[in-house]
């Protein structure tokens, strides 16, 4: 059931990591990221430099026809002077196609301190949405 959807997921998800690597050189992570691989970046990179997403729940679509998922991708920079014109690539990034399998919806900024020191990680919480054909069997 659903094998299609399920399919077209995983290939979401691969197009997402894969162009975000491409256009950026830094890693990609689903959920969450752990302290040894934060240690890795920081050394690998100079900073905090990388990508994590998570998805949301489905919306069924006013038409009953697809339904949506929210899918929010965090971009965390150090040391960066080009943040909004990155944040720009990054949305074009992922809605060049012209299927648009991903569409763009907001985005918001802001700092995080490190520590207790006066050193800084940009947060980018983009939040895009995606969608499926519903396949209901009644």
């Amino acid at each position: 059931m659903n094998e299609r959807n399920k399919k077209r997921l995983k290939q979401l998800n691969k197009y997402l990591v894969d162009g975000l690597e491409e256009l950026s050189g830094l890693l990609v992570f689903e959920d969450q990221v752990g302290e040894e691989s934060l240690s890795e970046i920081e050394e690998k990179t100079g900073g905090y430099n990388y990508f994590i997403y998570e998805t949301g729940g489905f919306v069924l679509t006013p038409e009953q026809s697809q339904l949506n998922q929210v899918v929010l991708l965090r971009f965390y920079s150090q040391n960066r002077d080009d943040l909004d014109e990155f944040c720009l690539d990054v949305i074009s990034t992922l809605e060049k196609e012209q299927k648009k399998f991903y569409t763009f919806q907001y985005s918001n900024k802001s700092s995080i301190q490190i520590g207790k020191e006066d050193n800084y990680v940009d947060e980018v919480e983009f939040f895009f949405l995606r969608r499926l054909k519903y396949e209901c069997s009644i």
